[in-house]
């Protein structure tokens, strides 16, 4: 492998090793060792020498309009990319230690700068910072020859916007700063997993705009996923994606449907009812009534939690809440909503003959055979609400009865159709 101290620039030729290398649209490096290396408009600065290349070529810098190729390369220092850049840059089996892009524009709508970092080798850490690409950005992007997983010490990517795809593939982050960002078109974050914020536990995707598709399909979150004021203007989804710690989507817009199908939240307490309610409501866009109804109960639960922190500040909300969960679980139990139809058949005999039944009670030898026969005819006309003739000399019991079994009823419909419904 060469060093890049003993490639020199004169003019529109590339010599290495007394060599001449001709500069086509794409200038290659190959096998080439790279110290602390910048590339600034027309300059490159090596560690601390900086000097200016090819002043011929129609009158523009050698880096100023031609592609920049570099395979099976190592970058033993900080490789730095800053200000106007025309160009797009692919890297092949590389190594490196920091990669710094700061501050790169395009200086018209026509020119393509874009980067590409496939076969990742071996890597620290990637900060984007203020920049404005608006051809491909690929990070480790997958494919038949290239599927292994890349460690990434930190990623940093800020004030910046995407106009064309964005993939980042099959990295493990350790730590993650992503925020102030537009992504015009598709972001892919297929099967890459994140441990934690940079400097925060939680794991922040604040101030963004997702234009197009947003993938996170396979992806994995070690601390809390927390959305915070971004846009999804296009399609999403999170199929398999699995969140260790809960995730937020309160401070989101979702202008079109999210699939949440697989995802698996694996502390559901840390996760609110607002974000439950959003994943339920997107299952239902889609015409997924069993998991919608998974969401909701999730929903519910979180709910319950914060209605008992303050239950007696709360307490007819929290009360109607406990008898809802009791009679049927929510509208989600036809089980419990039957057993409690039961309950009242029988609860309403039992007040109906209540001096029998104390009788029977405080004197067990006057029990007769012919009342089973007596309990069973009046158990279903007491848990017929149609059944208006009975207890007309009761009106207070008759009440009981009929709001109770009307109440019951609705609650059993209810959870029947719940899987059934179109």
């Amino acid at each position: 492998m060469i060093r890049f101290e003993e490639i020199i620039i004169n003019d529109d030729k590339l010599f290495s090793n007394g060599n001449s290398l001709e500069v086509t649209n794409i200038i290659t490096f190959e096998n080439v060792e790279f110290p602390d290396i910048t590339f600034n408009n027309n300059e490159i600065k090596v560690s601390t020498n900086t000097i200016e290349y090819g002043k011929n070529i129609g009158g523009k810098g050698i880096f100023d309009s031609h592609d920049l190729y570099f395979k099976n390369c190592s970058f033993s220092g900080k490789l730095e990319f800053n200000g106007l850049l025309n160009r797009y840059v692919r890297f092949d089996d590389c190594s490196f230690t920091d990669i710094i892009l700061k501050d790169i524009q395009h200086d018209n709508e026509k020119a393509t700068n874009g980067f590409s970092f496939i076969g990742i080798k071996s890597i620290l850490s990637i900060t984007v910072d203020f920049c404005e690409f608006n051809g491909k950005f690929y990070i480790n992007k997958q494919d038949d020859d290239h599927n292994s997983e890349i460690i990434l010490n930190k990623l940093i990517i800020k004030d910046t916007e995407f106009k064309n795809n964005f993939k980042l593939h099959n990295c493990r982050v350790k730590e993650i700063e992503l925020k102030d960002t537009d992504f015009q078109k598709n972001a892919d974050f297929y099967k890459s997993k994140f441990d934690k914020g940079l400097n925060t536990k939680e794991i922040y995707f604040k101030s963004m705009n997702f234009k197009s598709l947003a993938l996170f399909g396979d992806t994995e979150f070690f601390e809390k996923l927390i959305f915070q004021y971004v846009t999804f203007e296009g399609y999403n989804h999170f199929k398999s994606a699995k969140l260790h710690k809960g995730l937020d989507l309160e401070y989101t817009n979702v202008q079109k449907e999210i699939n949440f199908y697989g995802i698996e939240i694996e502390d559901t307490s840390t996760t609110s009812q607002e974000t439950y309610r959003i994943i339920k409501n997107q299952f239902e866009k889609l015409g997924n009534k069993i998991e919608a109804n998974k969401y909701h109960a999730l929903e519910l639960n979180q709910r319950k939690r914060e209605l008992e922190k303050n239950k007696w500040q709360n307490f007819s909300e929290y009360l109607v809440f406990k008898i809802h969960d009791i009679s049927s679980k929510h509208s989600t139990s036809w089980f419990r909503a039957l057993m409690w139809i039961i309950f009242t058949g029988f609860l309403t005999i039992f007040l109906v003959h209540l001096e029998i039944v104390k009788d029977v009670f405080f004197h067990p030898y006057h029990f007769k055979i012919e009342y089973i026969c007596k309990i069973w005819n009046e158990f279903w006309q007491y848990i017929n609400i149609t059944n208006l003739e009975k207890l007309k000399d009761k009106p207070f019991i008759f009440f009981l009865n009929k709001v109770s079994l009307g109440y019951l009823y609705y609650q059993f419909l209810t959870a029947v159709r719940k899987d059934t419904r179109k």
